[in-house]
């Protein structure tokens, strides 16, 4: 069973549990930073030797050394002694003394390489080189031996290191949603402001004319389904009749290869769009069944007398009623729009919708980058909350459950 801890205690309590694991290499490196700081003020103590600037008239190798003398002093004088030992702040001490050494480096190679002509510094020289060379062996061991061996800490370090982000994070989690509530009052008048819109808009989209719009276009949907079962195989004799039109084989006149075309892509409209009767259609599917006896149309008999009986189906009157009912719809639906058109519905409907768009945006736009910022601190509570309390049980075999 998992042991609940606050996010405030878990730092404290964790650290008691691992702190005897650190103490060794944390005494190691302060051990090893003492006496790399031990070999510094060596190097300033083999620099002062070159310090000429009481000499009232100094030459110009005099000159020189007095520079290495300030220089040595200026580069080394602000050594930042890390004062919490983690492997990140020895890393930072390391990278810094090193870039302090090779910045030395260069300056050195300009002016040693003039007093080592002077015998008279030989002995100078070869001093601030010994202690020059012990600083350098002094941070090498440090690099390659302390600190390989203090990275047998990291992870625990990088768990101290998560739980003290993970409390900068449920902090800014609480600062987020303290502002986000501050704007509370501006949001919920913008909330009523949208939602008194939305119920006009809502009494626009009631009008009876929709929802009648709305049954014509199920009742519609339905007789085409009619209509289309009822022209399935007229539509593929109507194809072979049309191709052997193209290729030449048959004669067939410019009105019936148009209606066999809209036969074929949209029987309802064509049904719509004739007289009552659809005569048209009539002596069109006629012609269609005396063309089918014709050789150059190959079709398999069962499906031609298929497609013969639904012919004459149609021919007797069998889609009559489907025609009447949707030629009333559509003058029905054209009906209700030129009222609509008169009351400007559309008009003011999308100028309800435009408003509450906008309103909708202004409320948005009051919290968005909180929101967004919460949004993306609270995925980073969960993951880092998670693998903190994963590696807890890594290193002490004990079950946690944060608690914020």
């Amino acid at each position: 069973m998992s042991q609940e801890i606050p996010l405030e205690k878990v730092y404290e309590w964790f650290n008691s549990k691992v702190s005897s694991s650190f103490s060794g290499y944390r005494n190691s490196a302060n051990k090893h930073i003492r006496s790399i700081n031990d070999k510094v003020e060596e190097l300033k103590s083999s620099a002062h030797r070159f310090d000429y600037s009481d000499i009232k008239d100094p030459d110009v190798y005099q000159n020189y050394a007095t520079t290495i003398y300030n220089k040595t002093h200026e580069i080394f004088e602000d050594i930042e002694i890390p004062e919490d030992i983690t492997y990140n702040n020895l890393e930072d001490f390391a990278i810094s003394l090193k870039n302090k050494v090779n910045s030395y480096l260069s300056f050195l190679a300009k002016y040693l390489s003039w007093l080592k002509r002077d015998r008279s510094y030989k002995d100078k020289v070869k001093s601030l080189d010994r202690s020059l060379t012990r600083l350098k062996e002094e941070i090498h061991n440090f690099e390659t031996k302390t600190m390989v061996s203090y990275a047998e800490i990291i992870p625990k370090e990088k768990v101290l290191d998560d739980i003290e982000i993970l409390t900068q994070l449920v902090e800014r989690n609480y600062e987020l949603e303290e502002e986000i509530n501050s704007h509370a009052d501006e949001v919920e008048k913008l909330t009523k402001e949208i939602e008194k819109q939305q119920v006009k808009l809502d009494q626009l989209k009631n009008h009876p004319g929709f929802i009648q719009l709305e049954n014509n276009k199920k009742e519609l949907d339905h007789i085409e389904i009619t209509i289309s079962n009822k022209v399935s195989e007229i539509k593929k004799l109507c194809s072979k009749v049309l191709r052997a039109s193209d290729n030449k084989k048959i004669d067939l006149d410019t009105y019936d290869k148009e209606v066999m075309k809209s036969l074929i892509k949209d029987p309802l409209n064509l049904f719509i769009k004739e007289s009552e009767g659809y005569r048209g259609i009539k002596s069109t599917l006629q012609n269609l069944k005396e063309i089918s006896i014709d050789p150059a149309i190959q079709m398999k008999k069962e499906k031609l007398q298929r497609a013969f009986d639904n012919i004459d189906e149609i021919v007797n009157d069998d889609l009559l009623e489907n025609q009447k009912r949707s030629q009333f719809i559509v003058k029905q639906n054209e009906a209700i729009h030129h009222k609509f058109e008169d009351m400007q519905l559309f008009v003011k409907i999308k100028k309800f919708e435009q408003d509450i768009d906008n309103l909708t945006i202004d409320r948005n736009r009051i919290t968005l980058s909180l929101r967004r910022e919460l949004e993306g601190v609270e995925e980073k509570i969960a993951s880092t909350s998670k693998s903190v309390e994963e590696r807890i049980i890594e290193f002490t075999n004990k079950e946690i459950k944060l608690v914020f």
